[in-house]
C-alpha cells in the first residue's frame, strides 16, 4: 500500500480563485511535483486544529509585514500591501515551526517572517531590488548568490560556492538584527542577506528569492522542495 503524500501547508492571503491563479499556482505546482500534498492556510483558519495535521510548511511570498511587529515606524514599508491578519497568522506559524521542529521553507517575505517571528528586525526598503515592489511585473532580476559552504542550504541546493537566483524584493533581513538562534547562510554580492537557517532544527530554511518560479531558474532550486518533502518523512 502506497504511503500518503506529506501534507505541506502553504500560506495564503485570501480564498479567491484570482489570488490562487496569480500568486499561488506556482507553489501548488512545486509542492505537487516534489511529491507533497498542497494544503492552503488562510488567515481565518483554526491553526490549533490545522497544524497537527501538517508534515511541512511553506511561508510564501507576498506583501510587507506591518512595522509594528518588529518595533519600528514606517521607514519604507508599502502599507497598501500590509495585511495584519496574515502577519499574525504567519508569525504564529513560524514560531510553532521553530519550536516544534516542523520542516519549514520561507520564501521571500517568508524569510523575513522567520526573522521577525523570532525577535529579529527588517530593512524596510532597498532601492533597485525590485522593478515594482510586491509584484512580478517586469522581467526578473537575476543575480549571483554566495552560499556558505557546509551549511544546510549548500547541501540542500548541492552548490559550491553559489548559484543564480531571481529577485523581486524591496525589503530584507538585516544581518545586524538577526533573530537569536538563526544563522545567515547566503548573501548577494552587495551583502544583502539571501538565505538563513536554524542550526539544530531539521529544516528551518529561508531564502530571499522565489525558487517556486521554476521557469526562471536553474534546476538546483527544485531541490529546496524535494528536500523539504524528504525532511517531512522523519518529522
Amino acid at each position: 500500500m502506497l504511503a500518503s503524500p506529506p501534507r505541506i501547508g502553504y500560506t495564503f492571503l485570501n480564498r479567491t480563485r484570482d489570488y490562487f491563479n496569480r500568486w499561488r499556482v506556482t507553489y501548488w505546482f512545486a509542492i505537487t511535483m516534489a511529491g507533497g500534498e498542497p494544503v492552503p492556510i488562510y488567515p481565518d483558519d483554526d491553526l490549533e486544529a490545522l497544524l497537527p495535521t501538517l508534515d511541512g510548511l511553506i511561508l510564501a511570498g507576498g506583501g510587507d509585514v506591518h512595522p509594528r511587529f518588529f518595533g519600528q515606524e514606517n521607514q519604507g514599508t508599502d502599507m497598501d500591501s500590509v495585511n495584519e491578519a496574515r502577519d499574525e497568522m504567519e508569525l504564529a506559524l513560524a514560531r510553532y515551526a521553530a519550536t516544534q521542529g516542523l520542516p519549514t521553507l520561507g520564501v521571500c517575505r517568508g524569510i523575513q517572517v522567520m526573522n521577525i517571528a523570532l525577535g529579529g528586525g527588517l530593512i524596510q526598503h532597498i532601492e533597485g531590488h525590485s522593478q515594482v515592489a510586491n509584484t512580478f511585473q517586469g522581467s526578473s532580476t537575476l543575480h549571483w548568490v554566495h552560499v556558505k559552504p557546509q551549511s544546510l542550504l549548500a547541501r540542500l541546493l548541492d552548490v559550491n560556492p553559489g548559484l543564480m537566483v531571481n529577485s523581486y524584493h524591496h525589503q530584507a533581513v538585516p544581518e545586524d538584527a538577526l533573530a537569536p538562534g538563526l544563522e545567515v547562510t547566503a548573501w548577494a554580492e552587495d551583502g544583502i542577506v539571501e538565505g538563513l537557517e536554524m542550526p539544530g532544527h531539521p529544516f528551518f530554511v529561508g531564502v530571499q528569492w522565489h525558487p517556486e518560479r521554476y521557469f526562471e531558474l536553474p534546476l538546483a532550486h527544485r531541490r529546496l522542495f524535494s528536500e523539504l518533502i524528504q525532511a517531512t518523512r522523519t518529522f
